[in-house]
């Protein structure tokens, strides 16, 4: 159990998150056409994920981070100054178009609680990132079944058994403590429910 904790630790890494819920945005929700929706998902991951791998790595060779999970608070905030320019960067390219607000407000959503966290480092509290992008994508995925009239339960409960085998892996590895995690998933899921009164499907 305990190295399912650690790697679980590692799979689920934040950086991964919105590229998820794009991802089953896509297929589960979105009708519009299927090579822009590639299109759009290839500059997703790219943006919210590879970019920011490769910033990581940069930021290791400089030394001015030790791990991919910013274990130390003030560690988090380049990262997190760095990662909000490219949701920026995102929003203001990739939805140009108009197209599939829901996904558009979401990651407004990921920008708030980016913000959020990024304020709260600057301060020295630690807020857990995972639970951060766990309660952001509960909170998108719970808006989706409410506006469309479905219960998604099985995804739903995807989410909250994956939030709490996270959250098992954040106090494991002592990263957090409660109350960290708590805020964590709270702001996401806040950020998202915040978002959600600006769109319709």
């Amino acid at each position: 159990m305990k190295w399912f904790l650690r790697a679980w630790s590692y799979i689920a890494n934040p950086i991964f998150v919105p590229a998820l819920v794009s991802l089953w945005y896509f297929l589960e929700v979105s009708m519009s056409d299927p090579e822009l929706m590639r299109t759009k998902m290839y500059l997703i991951l790219i943006l919210t994920a590879a970019i920011p791998i490769l910033l990581f790595l940069v930021l290791k060779i400089l030394k001015a981070v030790t791990t991919i999970h910013l274990s130390e608070v003030r560690e988090r905030i380049t990262p997190l100054i760095c990662y909000c320019v490219l949701l920026i960067i995102l929003l203001r390219g990739v939805f140009r178009d108009g197209l599939h607000q829901p996904l558009y407000y979401f990651f407004i959503g990921t920008l708030m609680a980016s913000f959020v966290s990024l304020a709260l480092a600057i301060v020295r509290y630690k807020i857990s990132l995972h639970m951060l992008a766990a309660g952001g994508a509960l909170g998108f995925v719970l808006l989706i079944s409410y506006k469309l009239s479905l219960p998604m339960l099985y995804t739903i409960m995807v989410i909250i058994m994956a939030s709490g085998i996270t959250a098992s892996s954040r106090l494991f590895m002592k990263a957090h403590k409660g109350h960290e995690l708590w805020f964590g998933i709270g702001i996401g899921f806040l950020s998202q429910i915040i978002v959600g009164s600006y769109y319709t499907i």
